[in-house]
């Protein structure tokens, strides 16, 4: 028995059975029953599930699979609820590992595991705990989860028979929901293109999960109830949504991103940013890369994370942070007269450019650089938002696949960083990472703290 535990837990996946135990220690004191759970454990109680669901299909969401899932659960007990949480933050972390960690995996997954653990999983509490997480969580971890079969097909991997019914569900599951669906569509069928150019032919499971992605599109696309609610959602959220054009839209998505990373304190942001800047300084020597790797790193910490001191020694720069944090569309025809509109856009796009300009430095090329392509994806699932009139009041929760996105750049960063065997270099390592881990530990005892003060 001792030797089958000892098998288990090699290879990196004792990091991820601890991810899973720390997660169901903090869901174990949590009773979703407040906000959107509530209202969804009333509806269906005393009635069946589909009678509740299944008309909302037609005059409020195309969701219908999550929310089908989401009441199945809260009907069932809150105990499934905790148990399948933490199964699915172990599922991302397993997921992660799986794509993305490819040496030395018992120390980079312990690595991972506190990366993950510096997301603030607090925010999936915005609409109450199992609406939000089921919403979001769980489609982020089935998302990952089904673009495992992409790197076992392209590195020539045998995809076990028991694997592809799992895989098929985790696809339809996450593409019921707006943001994976349209990361896993536009992954696939990159994917799929590349494989016919490398290979010649391509396999037939990339095929079918490529058409039930475009499948999930359509359903999505042809539900009456998502335009009903987006009329709805017009009047009550964002009165003036349908007079922006598409560049008021897509400049919306960039400003509203920059926005919530500055005005929440975005901590993934800053542990990519500082790595980032660690390992440009640490192997170039030319200004003008450290200047571009800093750019970020000093945005965050100077409007964000130091606002105290900085507010208090520069005054104007409290009212530019509150001109980028602004809910509003920063340039329209009306008031682009003014130069300072353009600021908000302008500095967004500094931001995200230098970052990306960054990773092509660290990882040195385009081709074949699955850092940008993480990043980008990323970035774009959360710019989509501002094609969305809930762009402010969802902000923080929609936030979690660009996040996530930052998490996976990191850990491949990280992996380039510990590359290095100079005495130096292991110095910065060894702090860099001790520093990590210590912002790990302090924002799970944060959100054991909420959960407690929070929770009755």
């Amino acid at each position: 028995m001792k030797e089958k535990v000892k098998k288990f837990l090699e290879n990196g996946r004792g990091a991820i059975f601890a991810l899973f135990l720390l997660e169901l220690l903090l869901m174990i004191f949590i009773t979703p029953n407040k906000y959107d759970d509530k209202t969804f454990l009333e509806s269906v109680t005393g009635t069946t599930i589909f009678s509740y669901v299944g008309p909302r299909y037609f005059t409020w969401t195309s969701r219908f699979i999550i929310e089908y899932v989401l009441c199945g659960v809260l009907k069932i007990s809150k105990y499934l609820w905790i148990l399948l949480e933490a199964v699915m933050v172990a599922l991302a972390g397993y997921s992660i590992s799986r794509i993305f960690v490819k040496d030395n995996k018992k120390e980079n997954n312990i690595m991972l595991l506190f990366m993950i653990l510096v997301y603030p999983i607090t925010i999936m509490n915005s609409a109450g705990w199992a609406a939000t997480t089921i919403n979001y969580m769980w489609p982020l971890a089935t998302c990952l989860f089904a673009l495992i079969p992409i790197r076992k097909i392209w590195d020539g991997e045998k995809i076990k028979f028991f694997e592809y019914p799992l895989y098929v569900l985790a696809l339809i599951f996450a593409g019921n929901q707006e943001q994976t669906c349209a990361i896993l569509c536009g992954t696939y069928i990159l994917f799929t293109i590349l494989m016919i150019i490398k290979n010649k032919k391509i396999h037939p499971f990339m095929i079918i999960q490529t058409i039930l992605i475009i499948a999930s599109i359509i359903f999505i696309l042809t539900c009456p109830g998502n335009y009903v609610r987006n009329s709805e959602e017009i009047v009550d959220l964002f009165q003036d949504f349908e007079m922006l054009t598409f560049l008021d839209k897509l400049s919306l998505g960039f400003t509203s991103t920059m926005g919530v990373i500055i005005k929440q304190g975005n901590v993934v942001f800053l542990m990519l940013t500082t790595l980032i800047t660690i390992y440009i300084f640490s192997n170039y020597k030319e200004k003008l890369y450290r200047i571009v790797a800093i750019i970020p790193l000093l945005s965050i910490l100077l409007l964000s994370v130091t606002k105290g001191i900085t507010d208090s020694i520069f005054p104007f720069l409290a009212s530019f942070r509150d001109l980028i944090t602004k809910e509003q569309v920063m340039l329209t025809a009306a008031n682009s007269n003014n130069l300072l509109n353009v600021v908000p856009l302008v500095f967004s796009y500094i931001n995200f450019v230098c970052i990306a300009l960054s990773i092509l430095l660290i990882f040195k090329n385009l081709k074949n650089n699955i850092a940008i392509l993480v990043f980008l994806v990323g970035l774009a699932s959360r710019i989509i938002i501002g094609f969305s009139p809930t762009v402010f009041s969802s902000a923080e929760r929609t936030m979690i696949f660009f996040d996530f996105s930052m998490i996976i750049v990191s850990i491949l960063i990280w992996q380039e960083l510990i590359k290095k065997n100079d005495k130096t270099d292991k110095k910065i390592q060894k702090r860099t990472e001790c520093a990590i881990k210590t912002f790990g530990i302090l924002q799970y005892l944060n959100v054991l703290l909420c959960i407690l003060f929070t929770q009755k």
